[in-house]
């Protein structure tokens, strides 16, 4: 997850002769052109994935115990999801989604607005530590959908950063933030450290960089 993160943004995002980074936009829901119907099916199995990944850990999920839990074939199940990455992918995404916006005060600290940017991302991924350790798994993937998600939760990491730091979203220092943030996610989800130290850690770098 995080060195894919770390290319999007070097790639697409960080472009000093081009202009700055606070032009990021929030991805487009990867979804939003199905009926209700359809996203009612696509809810169910996702919510169907994430039961069967607390229950049994990602090696042993598959898509057919998810459409069975779900209550549909697993021909429907294949007709959304290519795979368990990709549909371990998209219950990132829609983790991501019921993250609250950035909320800040009136005259925020630079550190307040690191903070503001990474707590929740950061605390609802040690939230659901199963999921976590999934998407460190399912993102290694080079599948077409599998990039697209992936793609599009590197556009609202990015575009939450352009939020929350406003005024001050430099090229460097925004690249800078993102890289340290990706890096600490793939030790925390080495269990090395708890994803919640992330934040401290974050406000730690937000420190240094107020104060070079």
């Amino acid at each position: 997850m995080c060195a894919e993160i770390i290319q999007w943004i070097t790639e697409r995002s960080i472009d000093s002769g081009r202009g700055a980074v606070s032009t990021v936009q929030p991805a487009a829901n990867p979804r939003r052109l199905l009926s209700e119907r359809q996203n009612s099916t696509v809810s169910a199995l996702l919510d169907a994935g994430l039961t069967e990944l607390r229950e049994s850990g990602y090696d042993q999920l598959s898509l057919r115990s998810v459409a069975h839990r779900a209550g549909v074939t697993h021909t429907t199940a294949y007709s959304y999801f290519t795979s368990k990455s990709h549909l371990i992918a998209e219950l990132h995404w829609r983790q991501l989604q019921q993250v609250p916006d950035v909320q800040l005060a009136s005259r925020a600290s630079f550190v307040d607005r690191i903070h503001a940017a990474f707590s929740g991302p950061a605390t609802a991924m040690a939230n659901e530590p199963a999921l976590a350790q999934a998407v460190l798994s399912a993102f290694v993937t080079n599948e077409p959908n599998v990039l697209r998600v992936r793609d599009a939760i590197a556009e609202e990491l990015s575009a939450r950063l352009s939020t929350a730091l406003g005024d001050r979203d430099e090229p460097k220092v925004h690249l800078a933030l993102l890289t340290h943030y990706s890096g600490a996610m793939l030790v925390a989800g080495m269990l090395t450290q708890d994803y919640l130290g992330v934040i401290d850690q974050m406000d730690s770098v937000g420190h240094l960089l107020d104060h070079p």
